[in-house]
């Protein structure tokens, strides 16, 4: 076997192990074992295709490698979860897709692409997630008491504004209210995005009235 694909898949399981440590760290689904397996897989396929389009020397060196990108998918998908109106697993199935890309990259010999795009990553992951409990931490408590007419369908129009702003409740309540519904719903977010969910609830039509305090 050539010493240059043996160091190939050595450094792809090596930067794909740095990214991996790093998920492993924050105790998220794809860790160490999953993004090694993934960049050696990709670093081997991308070494084959160039192979293989050799000794044919009419195949397309790219087709093999066209694959990973679409097959990587399917594991990314698996990934995403959706639940209480909110979807996780997003930034996991963004590492598996990048990581993939990471092996092409040592796969085709550009080493140093590799290195730098692995660097930027973990600063991404690491350096990013207390910016973003910076923000987290800007957020207040509010409860919303939403008087509705007597229509079903208003009640998941509530909960699909709460999706598109990505607003995750801390608790809810459903009461029948003479010819109509009362939502009690009480949920942590930042002060801009309360404001886009009061617009939007009061357009929706069936919504008779909307009481917001902050807690």
């Amino acid at each position: 076997m050539e010493i240059d694909i043996i160091l190939k898949i050595l450094l792809a399981a090596m930067l794909g192990g740095i990214i991996g440590l790093e998920r492993e760290l924050a105790h998220k689904e794809a860790g160490l074992r999953t993004n090694i397996l993934i960049a050696i897989g990709s670093a081997l396929i991308t070494i084959l295709s160039g192979k293989i389009a050799a000794l044919s020397q009419v195949a397309d060196p790219a087709r093999l490698t066209a694959q990973i990108v679409s097959g990587i998918g399917f594991l990314g998908a698996g990934a995403i979860i959706q639940a209480r109106f909110a979807v996780h697993g997003l930034t996991t199935a963004a590492t598996i897709w990048t990581v993939a890309a990471i092996g092409i990259a040592v796969g085709s010999g550009f080493y140093l692409l590799a290195f730098l795009v692995t660097l930027l990553v973990v600063i991404v992951l690491t350096l990013f997630r207390f910016l973003q409990a910076y923000i987290e931490r800007q957020k207040q408590n509010f409860v919303y008491l939403i008087s509705t007419e007597e229509k079903a369908a208003l009640l998941v129009e509530i909960r699909q504004v709460m999706t598109e702003l990505n607003i995750r409740y801390a608790s809810s309540r459903l009461k029948r209210r003479g010819d109509g519904y009362e939502v009690e719903i009480i949920f942590n977010t930042s002060e801009n995005k309360n404001r886009e969910f009061l617009d939007k609830v009061m357009l929706l039509q069936g919504v008779k009235e909307v009481l917001s305090e902050n807690i």
